[in-house]
């Protein structure tokens, strides 16, 4: 292996040059070599940010694929299109990071992972939401018994009035799903990350769009919103008896935002926000507040490069394994599914 590992970008729009550049532009033995987007002008605006020259830009994956020689391509495209170019990736012997959700279908997850093991190179999928620094301690509490097994999980993301007005979110063909892919994805993964990806058995949910589809105090365009829900509301059972309810709104007319994940066990339970350790000694409750001395500041998605980064050197696990997502991936799929049918599926 090189001393520098080479780094090329499929997708360069705002999540790649606000998040995943500055990720890779910290840390040291890694360089951006090559950036990749359809938009020419996304293109350029990411090439400037890596610092990449003009002879290392390109339109086609498969080109700056076949021309470029890389270590690892970082996966920023609209949702649809994610499953393509991380194959492909794949094939052409690079390591591989995607943003979330790893796909739009349980079926293209499993595709990316045959990819995987074929190539005999690492695949991630970006969830920054575990590695805030209050996120990594409250999975260390729950690893260590501090809430004795979890039996039960809320994850909500909701938005009062918060419909994306830029990219490609609310057009179907390119994102497939709306809050429930967007934010949704978030929450869910890391009530399953502190619940230990329990296996799902069944889904029951509902999606609905009242709103966004509608002039509003709202910026986007509700002629553009094509995506099937605003809100997404699910409750998920587990094999092991546990249980998740999931909530995802991009609209809807409530007070104000409230967005929380809290999982609750047999001897105590943890709320992310506020970040809050519950737990019952000497016969009276306590509510605690932890006071984490993390790496303020470094942010999640640049954490989670970090680990992966050493994944690729041998000095660490893939932070979040592909067979995970695929987890997430079928539950997602089940509340689209239990929507579309009105009755509990099994996922």
């Amino acid at each position: 292996m090189r001393d520098t590992l080479r780094v090329g970008f499929v997708g360069t729009g705002g999540i790649a040059r606000g998040q995943h550049m500055p990720g890779w532009i910290g840390l040291p033995n890694t360089e951006i070599t090559a950036v990749c987007d359809v938009s020419e002008e996304a293109a350029a605006k990411g090439a400037e940010v890596a610092g990449v020259d003009k002879g290392h830009i390109y339109s086609d994956y498969e080109k700056m694929l076949d021309k470029e020689d890389l270590d690892i391509v970082d996966v920023c495209t609209p949702n649809s299109y994610h499953m393509p170019p991380t194959v492909a990736a794949l094939e052409a012997g690079c390591h591989v990071i995607v943003e979330k959700p790893v796909a739009t279908s349980a079926d293209e997850v499993r595709q990316m992972i045959a990819a995987r093991d074929k190539s005999q190179k690492l695949l991630c999928v970006v969830q920054n939401m575990r590695f805030s620094d209050e996120a990594i301690a409250a999975k260390q509490i729950v690893e260590e018994g501090g809430i004795g097994d979890p039996y039960w999980a809320k994850a909500e993301y909701l938005r009062a009035r918060g419909v994306p007005a830029w990219g490609a979110f609310i057009v179907k063909e390119l994102s497939a799903g709306g809050p429930c892919y967007d934010i949704g994805v978030h929450v869910l993964d890391l009530a399953l990350h502190l619940m230990g990806f329990p296996e799902p058995v069944s889904v029951s949910a509902g999606t609905w769009l009242e709103i966004s589809n509608k002039p509003s105090v709202m910026q986007h365009d509700p002629k553009r919103y094509t995506v099937p829900e605003e809100l997404a509301a699910g409750f998920v059972r587990f094999e092991n008896g546990a249980c998740v309810s999931l909530a995802a709104s991009w609209a809807l007319n409530a007070p104000g935002n409230q967005n929380q994940v809290a999982v609750y066990g047999t001897r105590g339970g943890v709320q992310m926000f506020p970040f809050t350790y519950v737990k019952e000694e000497h016969d009276v409750m306590f509510n605690c507040t932890p006071q984490v001395f993390g790496k303020k500041g470094l942010g999640g998605h640049a954490e989670e490069i970090r680990r992966f980064v050493d994944a690729v050197t041998g000095r660490g696990p893939v932070p979040v394994p592909p067979e995970q997502a695929l987890i997430t991936q079928r539950i997602l799929d089940g509340i689209y599914r239990s929507a579309e049918e009105g009755a509990e599926v099994e996922v």
